[in-house]
């Protein structure tokens, strides 16, 4: 049945295409009909940890509008555009759908404030520190698929390839003014990477692709989920980006997409021209100052911190009295969140080494939780109940 399966080289013709992989950190026998990048597609999507981006924040906290974005939402938008613009340059359409689902895979609940919550405790926590310097979601992502990831009752672990947990790695970090990006020729050890500097660019221009168009891809949504938030007006937006972009997500995407493509065209580098790198970095500043700081986006900065610390604090202390649940017995009368994490906890038992602190096992649970349940947990746990 093997002679269904399409040979890359036909379907991505350009000579600076990614064509095969370098592996896995466990080798399989190739599969019959697909790519080995088609392969990490179905695995990402077919995860937990993906599904639950669709209660992840994007900006504003688990939005009850259905049109305002959540991270889901985000890591589609990347992976449809960088799949174009693979396609439209020859390169491995397959390769930058993939690392576009999988790049916020790492992502905490509350977006990028809850990073920050979470890099709080571990600089509470000597024993924390040892093991991670700070919450930093790109990284944090090569962790979730290499070990916590899981397909439903499948074991912990993606086993991705490694072209598609580089790009996870490397998907950020420059300083926005960047508008060309030459793939990083070294032959990293992903797992030595402590921060982003270290990361550096992705090493093939698939995952420069997805690294370019992940701000791309939300810088024009977030405008417009911002003017439906009533958080701006759509007069608010400068008239040198909505005049030389475009008013709707669509054209400011399509203008930003036209200027990648012919720029980075049968090149060995993905790039924007300058006019148009430009605009982007004026419209990131514009979404600092008008959105991201907004009242309505930081409005619950100060309770979310509170409910992620004292959650990390309850779950820890229920993890040591039950012996790492080894003496936890449940009734009726049990917090759904312990019940949750004395699962998870067995589940993922082989993952963790002798070595690895009590803290991380619970700060990679809290991690992994959707806004909705941090909320939920909180409310059973701290919230008092009727007891008559």
């Amino acid at each position: 049945m093997s002679e269904f399966k399409r040979v890359e080289k036909e379907m991505f013709p350009s000579s600076y295409a990614t064509i095969g992989t370098k592996g896995r950190q466990i080798k399989q026998p190739a599969d019959k009909f697909r790519t080995e990048f088609q392969r990490d597609i179905h695995r990402i999507i077919y995860s937990q940890s993906f599904r639950r981006l669709r209660h992840k924040t994007q900006v504003f906290y688990f939005p009850q509008n259905d049109h305002v974005s959540t991270r889901m939402d985000h890591v589609l938008f990347v992976a449809s555009a960088a799949r174009t613009v693979a396609r439209c340059l020859g390169l491995n359409e397959d390769l930058a759908e993939a690392i576009g689902l999988a790049h916020d895979i790492g992502h905490a609940p509350f977006g990028h404030q809850g990073e920050k919550f979470l890099t709080d405790i571990i600089n509470e926590s000597a024993a924390l520190k040892q093991h991670i310097q700070r919450f930093s979601h790109e990284l944090y992502g090569l962790r979730v698929v290499d070990k916590i990831a899981k397909r439903d009752r499948e074991a912990p672990g993606l086993n991705l390839t490694w072209e598609v947990r580089d790009g996870i790695v490397s998907h950020c970090g420059e300083d926005f003014k960047t508008c060309k990006l030459i793939p990083n020729d070294k032959d990293k050890k992903l797992y030595e990477i402590k921060d982003r500097k270290n990361a550096g660019f992705p090493a093939t221009l698939e995952g420069c692709i997805v690294r370019l168009i992940d701000k791309v891809a939300y810088c024009g949504k977030d405008i417009e989920d911002a003017i439906a938030a009533e958080v701006i007006k759509e007069s608010d937006v400068p008239e040198n980006i909505s005049g030389k972009l475009g008013k709707t997500n669509g054209k400011i995407i399509g203008s930003f997409l036209e200027s990648i493509i012919k720029e980075s065209y049968d090149k060995d580098y993905i790039a924007i021209s300058k006019e148009y790198g430009d605009l982007l970095h004026s419209m990131i500043k514009f979404n600092k100052i008008k959105i991201y700081h907004s009242e309505k986006s930081e409005g619950y900065r100060k309770q979310a911190e509170h409910t992620i610390k004292l959650l990390f604090e309850e779950l820890k202390d229920v993890y040591l009295k039950t012996d790492r649940f080894q003496n936890f017995k449940k009734d009726n009368k049990t917090p759904y969140v312990h019940k949750i994490f004395a699962e998870y906890v067995n589940d993922m038992r082989d993952i963790y080494e002798k070595s690895d602190p009590d803290e991380l096992i619970v700060l990679d649970f809290i991690a992994g939780m959707t806004d909705s349940f941090v909320v939920r947990s909180f409310q059973e746990l701290f919230i008092p109940q009727a007891t008559v």
